[in-house]
């Protein structure tokens, strides 16, 4: 599961950790040239990443960040403070891109948006800087390789999950080899909408549905997240966001 990516215990709400690939040219031609020889194309496997986020003031906080095939990502530090966002490619391992953190205060949830730039040093490790107004971090993320290359399917995926997990909300989600996923929970709320597996080599899925009927408004809407599947415990996870709420979801069979 997601926990077992994660080194260690919530701290503080941290903005964004990204994660990303580097594109660059192709080769050229023989002979001198005062040009720079192109460099090589790092990129970052999709999967399950270990994310250590250290703050100005020395401390730190654990997260486990899942990047898709699609360069979108999320990045869950607790049920209460996930950040997702997308990702664009530079040359010679460059990071750049965009995120937003959705916390919620006890009350209710806030957004903070920001920019994230780094560096990929291979194909599962990097190094990104998050900036926000009055905000600055530094995050390492490695990959779980064992994890990230299980592999999934929609057959997969298959069945019917529970969550019950004490001071969260009571959920099912039923998700099909077509596709398919729907789910309630013991507020009211009611979820509608697909499960598709960009790559089925990597252990990621991407879910994007709509919330509604629940008791409390401000969770009514649409939702894009990313998830895994742990065999282990026949559980699935995956956090999403919405325009102003973030949602985490682990259930079992």
């Amino acid at each position: 599961m997601l926990y077992r990516i994660k080194a260690g215990a919530r701290i503080s709400s941290p903005l964004l950790m990204g994660l990303v690939l580097a594109a660059c040219g192709g080769g050229g031609g023989g002979g001198l040239s005062s040009e720079t020889p192109d460099q090589p194309t790092i990129e970052l496997k999709p999967g399950g990443y270990a994310t250590t986020i250290a703050f100005d003031d020395g401390s730190s906080v654990d997260a486990a960040t899942l990047l898709s095939p699609s360069g979108r990502f999320v990045v869950l530090v607790d049920f209460d403070d996930i950040t997702s966002g997308i990702l664009e490619y530079g040359s010679g391992g460059t990071i750049t891109g965009i995120g937003t953190d959705y916390v919620f205060d006890g009350l209710s949830w806030q957004t903070q948006s920001g920019t994230i730039s780094g560096e990929a040093a291979s194909s599962s490790s990097a190094t990104i800087t998050a900036t926000a107004p009055g905000y600055e971090s530094t995050s390492t993320l490695e990959r779980d390789d064992q994890y990230s290359d299980l592999g999934v399917t929609l057959a997969t995926l298959s069945g019917t999950y529970t969550m019950d997990v004490p001071g969260v909300t009571l959920s099912s989600v039923t998700m099909t080899s077509d596709g398919i996923l729907t789910g309630s929970d013991e507020t009211g709320c009611v979820f509608n909408g697909n499960v598709a597996i960009p790559d089925p080599r990597y252990n990621v899925y991407e879910v994007t549905y709509s919330a509604n009927n629940c008791a409390d408004s401000q969770r009514n809407g649409d939702y894009f997240g990313i998830g895994a599947y742990d065999p282990d415990f026949g559980e699935v996870q995956f956090a999403g966001t919405g325009n102003q709420v973030a949602s985490f979801f682990i259930g079992s069979k």
